[in-house]
């Protein structure tokens, strides 16, 4: 089986998922992240998902699932441990042209979701089509090990001097070596390190003087600051 690797936009969307154990928390937890609007349908809900309900961060119907619940949504998840009703979902989904996620059969998917992580907003997804989710996970834990924070610092930095450079002028290969010149030099390391005066010193040899550097790397600061407050203790 060949899949197709896509990145959905689901913002406001319907998004439905079926029942209320570990695995649909997963699921649940994933599709938070994206904006979508959320319902869970399950007659009892685990112990992280009754949190996530409390807060009212998704919209929870206390019953089993009926026909006609897929009604303009945009993905569904099966996860209950029911396979007749693993099935009516399925069918459903594949009469109503709904992408339909089986957790309990991946033959039976329309579409598969893979390990991923993120790093602000860094994606990095890992897949084996099914094959084996328990070595996909271990290539992600690997991933997660090389690709730290200063990643989502190091994307935020590149987004925000893309905006700037192209405004400058349409000379597409001089922008083409301007960010490979970025990218070749250390400002990784220097990210990684907090190294905030060097950082700007590395910039502003790089790039040129209209930009403004230290307005950037101060943001930086300020959003490195901001995400380590938020950390769990």
């Amino acid at each position: 089986m060949k899949l197709y690797p896509v990145n959905l936009d689901i913002r406001d969307q319907l998004c439905l998922v079926v029942g209320g154990g570990v695995v649909a928390k997963r699921k649940v937890e994933a599709l938070l992240a994206c904006g979508p609007r959320l319902v869970l349908i399950s007659p009892e809900l685990c112990d992280g998902l009754a949190v996530i309900a409390d807060k009212n961060q998704i919209e929870w119907q206390e019953r089993e699932y009926q026909t006609g619940d897929l009604q303009g949504a945009k993905l569904v998840f099966a996860a209950t441990d029911n396979p007749v009703i693993q099935q009516k979902i399925k069918n459903e989904a594949d009469k109503a042209g709904i992408l339909v996620n089986v957790i309990t059969d991946p033959e039976s998917c329309s579409f598969q979701v893979p390990a991923m992580f993120r790093r602000g907003d860094l994606l990095l997804t890992v897949a084996t089509c099914g094959a084996s989710p328990a070595l996909a996970a271990r290539i992600r834990k690997e991933l997660e090990t090389k690709y730290g924070e200063e990643y989502a610092l190091l994307l935020n930095l590149m987004s925000a001097l893309r905006k700037q450079i192209v405004t400058l002028n349409d000379d597409q290969a001089q922008h083409k070596r301007l960010f490979e010149n970025l990218l070749n030099s250390d400002i990784l390391v220097l990210l990684k390190a907090g190294n905030w005066k060097q950082l700007q010193g590395t910039l502003e040899k790089i790039l040129p003087p209209e930009v403004q550097v230290a307005q950037l790397v101060n943001t930086l600061q300020t959003q490195e600051n901001t995400s380590m407050e938020t950390l769990p203790c």
